[in-house]
């Protein structure tokens, strides 16, 4: 078994984070890459709302596209992204994403879309497998069969080195809580400024504006989602 995958299945509760990471407190906002192996990274902090995640992603440097796997530390599941910024995905489009590491059976996902983003989870037991898939294969594949997007090859040079920097992560993080009995700080829900009027009701709000102009012809940029 992986070492991320051991660590996911091994675990339970909630950590706080410190030593190599960032230290906890208002000032770490940001998720900090602190490690390299083959052509992956490996980063942690705090995401946007607040709670302390363990990370890796690859980048590729011609176009900007980026397969990431997240573990936000207390939850149950690894969220995947593949991000690009050419993408224009209109909010919450469903749309399905296969994977296939090395020449293993390849995982079909149902991915959500937004912007330059598709995300897709996998749970504890299933990242068991993903794992040791990804600790032995050479490269992995990313095809998009909703979209015109082009299949990604995902370079897999580092992958055990980062599996264990992944997993040494989501451990420590843990253990650091346990040891204290603390708990990852949750963000509050942001009340807004206040106003004169009621807001009306989901339901009833109004369709946002067509845009103006003639779209541009020709072949745009590929994406990951049929046009809607």
């Amino acid at each position: 078994m992986g070492r991320f995958g051991a660590s996911l299945l091994a675990i339970g509760a909630v950590a706080t984070l410190g030593g190599a990471f960032l230290v906890g407190g208002a000032a770490a906002a940001d998720l900090v890459t602190y490690y390299h192996a083959g052509a992956w990274d490996a980063f942690s902090g705090r995401g946007d709302d607040g709670r302390l995640v363990c990370g890796i992603g690859n980048t590729n440097p011609a176009d900007g596209r980026r397969l990431m796997l997240r573990f936000t530390i207390g939850g149950e599941d690894v969220t995947f992204s593949a991000t690009k910024p050419a993408w224009t995905i209109p909010a919450n489009t469903p749309a399905p994403v296969v994977m296939q590491v090395g020449l293993d059976t390849p995982w079909t996902q149902q991915a959500t879309g937004n912007a330059q983003m598709m995300s897709w989870t996998l749970d504890r037991t299933a990242i068991q497998a993903f794992d040791a898939q990804f600790r032995r294969a050479s490269s992995m594949t990313l095809t998009f069969p909703d979209g015109n997007e082009p299949p990604w090859t995902v370079p897999l040079t580092g992958s055990t080195a980062i599996s264990n920097a992944f997993g040494r992560c989501i451990t420590d993080l843990t253990q650091r809580t346990r040891a204290t009995g603390g708990a990852p700080p949750s963000a509050a829900p942001s009340q807004g400024p206040t106003q004169p009027f009621a807001t009306p009701p989901a339901g009833d709000a109004a369709p946002p504006p067509a845009p103006s102009g003639t779209a541009p012809t020709g072949a745009g940029a590929s994406q990951p989602t049929a046009p809607r």
